[in-house]
């Protein structure tokens, strides 16, 4: 059996950080042995198809174990050492199908989905969805902190830099934009 999953790495390409050249990723990750390997604009986006594995049937499971594994190939092949989350395609689609900021949330390039490694505390949640953070929303989800920032991502204060430290887990943000076109090829 396979399952298709999203690996986030975190900070790809970004700022002249940490370059990774897409069309020479792709065909390491067919090497590794995922199949159907895809990345979606030059921010690192990839989505593979794995084996899961009999023993394993929780596929959250597997899709950490895919994040390692790409995180690791990123550091051995291109020297560049970033935490990677990643989801199944089965929890992609179910994000973008609850969207709990849809009421608010008007402009996709301002709408965030931040990842997170871990789900955090219900007390460090409880504290910061309680907090004022105006004009900025946030709503969190098990291991997904949504935020609205109507007044773009460039004066955001709740960052993912600012969600690690309250939560204490690794995050990556992508935008509502791109989210959708990684489903599209999921």
């Amino acid at each position: 059996m396979t399952i298709r999953c999203v690996v986030l790495p975190k900070g790809i390409n970004v700022g002249g950080h940490n370059r990774v050249p897409m069309a020479e990723l792709r065909p390491k990750l067919a090497d590794a042995g995922y199949t159907d390997p895809v990345t979606i604009l030059q921010s690192g986006n990839i989505i593979v198809t794995a084996d899961q594995p009999d023993d394993a049937p929780d596929p959250s499971a597997v899709a950490g174990a895919v994040a390692a594994s790409v995180q690791q190939l990123l550091a051995d092949e291109f020297d560049v050492h970033v935490a990677c989350v990643a989801r199944t395609a089965a929890e992609i689609e179910a994000i973008l199908e609850r969207n709990p900021l849809r009421h608010l949330a008007d402009d996709g390039s301002r709408y965030l989905v931040n990842f997170l490694s871990d789900e955090p505390s219900p007390e460090a949640v409880r504290e910061l969805t309680e907090a004022d953070h105006t004009p900025e929303v946030l709503h969190v989800e098990g291991s997904e902190a949504y935020v609205w920032a109507p007044e773009g991502i460039k004066a955001l204060r709740l960052t993912y830099a600012h969600l690690e430290r309250h939560f204490g887990v690794t995050a990556t943000a992508r935008n509502w934009n791109t989210l959708e076109r990684i489903a599209a090829r999921l």
